[in-house]
């Protein structure tokens, strides 16, 4: 911090005081405006020119006579060839150590006495060398970056800072800056009051083209690593720290590397505003100089932790840091974790108050590390597995009464409300104490209460439906936390549980599956008339599961060989198929008509068996006998083959005496009439 150093001669009777050294302001004697320019060279140079009026406003009393013989400016503790000059005459100046700030030393020019009424004007010089990097002071000059403070004491309305530098040079301080393009050069300008002694700020330019660069390629990952010329230390800790820490992060989100970030960035920055960060915009993490892996994994986890997926600064902030050291943990690394603020610090607020907009430094302090405790608080007794599954899960936006891997419910972004659910359902964790202390307002602590009695309703409708989910509308009131809508779906939810179970035993007994439709029809319910249609669906399914089930067991039961006999014939098996493919089809109607032919016609098949094998014996008996019968008939029935004339019978003729031929005689041996060729006629 600047302060103006004066030293104040009191005379009496011609002897002089002791010089009294004291921050000078016109409520002690003396006036003050400065203006303060710094020139930026790329090459690495930073000049200081300093001009300050001081004016004696301490007049004379009595025999007293006020007069001011020296004045100092703070300068940084690297500042060179400081020269202080008034009225073209240069002037004896004296550096000395500050004792509490080895960043400061005080530059103290003297004069001759200057008495009431008088005004001076000092025009002061000096060159800005910078520290070596990771010493602990911090002003830094090198090739293309320079950190160092601007600063100009004075009255109010009387001090400006400017600082010239080359326009391509990126710009950083701890105040705002007017800018103003001049060219191939920027001017920046700072007229206001940062403190009762003037103007101070720190401020950092960096051309991001002048770096040593190296690139790390880890899985489908490859990052761009910057440094300062020559800092080959920091691209070898950055390296080897998003090495091994890249995959550790992936894995703690259940995501891949999202490829938002192209280059991680050693910059004078960080040092000057008090934190890294990461830049969407530029698609850079920028970094300090320190080999800080704790800051390096923290800046690495808001490639997924961001405002686009989480609603509410302190929930982004604290889930990135938490993570940052389990990541820490895993890789056996080195880091402090910020200390627990005291809940009344200066400067404190709840944490669902604290957004991107503050910058008072004692509320900045307190609620980054308030919002460390409260995430640390809520998943430092969870395992790896467990953590893994919460942190995966508020990163995918999921619905905390949702099952892992149903997406159902994944709308927006996850506030302090879904994240509190997320660490009670995947966690196991109450975080309600933690909540009340750091995160909520009186507001939320009241919501907090209604909350408990919800879940505990919840929780006695989600065990007295078995093993289903409570139906969505219910499971959806839970995730926006409106308990009044939660309570209505509980009252009419709860009649229709044993139902619900009763199809679950139906289905374990018979070893059938509940239908998708049903089992559907409940989880997926979402209104009064979903509710109210639940009462008659469920206990029809159940009905349905176990008539199916009896009709299968039946034809699938080892019966007698008549009986199975009955059943092939039938075709009952594929009946019973039928009915079971309408059952898993949710066409309960049908499953039941199914079922019950399949039943009847199981009941019919001993006596189909009977009559298949009576009638399979007398069928058999035909085939056996009507072939004799046949043949015996045609036996019977067969005409005598006549090979040669026979006489078969003769007759007498008329008139005549028939003569019976011997048994003997051959068919030529005919009566003969006497008549030449004349035989008796065959037959009549």
């Amino acid at each position: 911090m600047a302060t103006a150093v004066v030293a104040l001669g009191l005379a009496l009777g011609g002897l002089l005081a002791p010089a009294a050294v004291g921050p000078a302001a016109a409520a002690d004697g003396l006036t003050e405006e400065s203006r303060a320019r710094y020139v930026v060279k790329a090459k690495g140079s930073v000049t200081a020119e300093i001009t300050t009026t001081i004016t004696n406003v301490t007049p004379n009393s009595g025999s007293y006579i006020y007069y001011f013989d020296a004045y100092g400016i703070g300068v940084p503790a690297s500042a060179k060839n400081v020269r202080a000059t008034s009225g073209g005459a240069s002037l004896t100046v004296n550096l000395e150590d500050e004792p509490e700030d080895p960043n400061v030393q005080w530059a103290t020019a003297s004069f001759s006495p200057l008495n009431y009424g008088r005004t001076r004007t000092i025009e002061w010089t000096y060159d800005i060398g910078g520290a070596p990097i990771r010493s602990e002071r911090w002003s830094r000059v090198g090739p293309g970056y320079a950190t160092f403070p601007a600063q100009a004491t004075g009255d109010p309305g009387k001090v400006s800072v400017e600082v010239v530098a080359p326009s391509s040079m990126k710009f950083d301080a701890t105040a705002d800056f007017a800018v103003d393009q001049q060219g191939k050069r920027s001017v920046y300008t700072l007229e206001e009051h940062t403190d009762e002694w003037g103007t101070w700020a720190a401020v950092s330019v960096r051309d991001p083209e002048r770096t040593d660069t190296e690139d790390v390629t880890v899985g489908d990952a490859t990052l761009t690593l910057q440094s300062f010329p020559g800092d080959d230390t920091w691209r070898e800790f950055a390296a080897d720290r998003v090495t091994v820490g890249l995959p550790l992060l992936e894995g703690y989100l259940g995501a891949e590397w999202p490829g938002r970030i192209d280059v991680v960035r050693e910059d004078v920055s960080p040092q000057v505003l008090g934190y890294a960060w990461f830049d969407d915009a530029g698609n850079e993490i920028v970094l300090g100089e320190e080999l800080d892996e704790a800051t390096l994994f923290h800046e690495l986890g808001h490639a997924w932790f961001d405002d686009a997926r989480f609603e509410g600064r302190w929930l982004y902030e604290g889930l990135t840091e938490v993570t940052a050291y389990r990541v820490i943990d895993a890789v056996e690394g080195e880091g402090e974790p910020r200390k627990t603020p005291k809940r009344d610090a200066k400067g404190a607020l709840p944490l669902v108050d604290w957004t991107e907009t503050e910058r008072e430094p004692r509320t900045e302090t307190y609620a980054y590390a308030a919002a460390y405790t409260a995430v640390h608080s809520l998943l430092k007794d969870v395992d790896e597995e467990q953590f893994t599954e919460v942190v995966s899960a508020a990163y995918a936006g999921v619905g905390a009464y949702e099952r892992p891997g149903n997406d159902v419910d994944n709308r927006g972004r996850i506030d302090w409300q879904r994240f509190l659910d997320l660490v009670a359902e995947r966690g196991g964790v109450d975080g309600t104490e933690a909540y009340e202390k750091w995160v909520v307002d009186d507001d939320g602590v009241e919501l907090l209460d209604e909350r408990v009695d919800a879940r505990a309703a919840y929780a006695s409708l989600d065990e007295a439906d078995g093993g289903w989910q409570p139906p969505y509308g219910l499971r959806r009131a839970m995730t926006d936390w409106k308990f009044d809508d939660a309570a209505t779906a509980v009252a009419a939810l709860e009649p229709v549980a044993p139902d619900a179970v009763a199809v679950q035993d139906a289905a374990e007994t018979t070893g059938l599956d509940v239908p998708v439709a049903v089992s559907g029809a409940y989880e997926d319910a979402e209104s009064t008339e979903d509710y109210e249609a639940l009462a008659t669906l469920l206990p029809q399914a159940a009905a349905t599961i176990v008539q199916v089930g009896d009709a299968s067991d039946a034809v699938a039961a080892e019966g007698d060989p008549v009986t199975e006999l009955g059943e092939s014939v039938l075709d009952v098996e594929a009946s019973a198929a039928e009915s079971r493919a309408a059952l898993h089809a949710g066409d309960l109607d049908r499953a039941q008509a199914l079922a019950g032919d399949t039943a009847e016609q199981a009941g019919r098949a001993l006596w189909v068996g009977i009559g298949i094998v009576v009638g399979g014996l007398v069928l058999l008996a035909l085939l056996v006998l009507v072939p004799v019968l046949l043949v015996r008939r045609r036996r019977r029935r067969r005409p005598a083959v006549l090979t040669e004339p026979q006489v078969v019978a003769v007759l007498a003729a008329p008139g005549t005496t028939a003569e019976r031929a011997p048994d003997d005689a051959s068919p030529g041996d005919v009566a003969d009439d006497g008549t030449d060729g004349a035989k008796t006629p065959v037959g009549g």
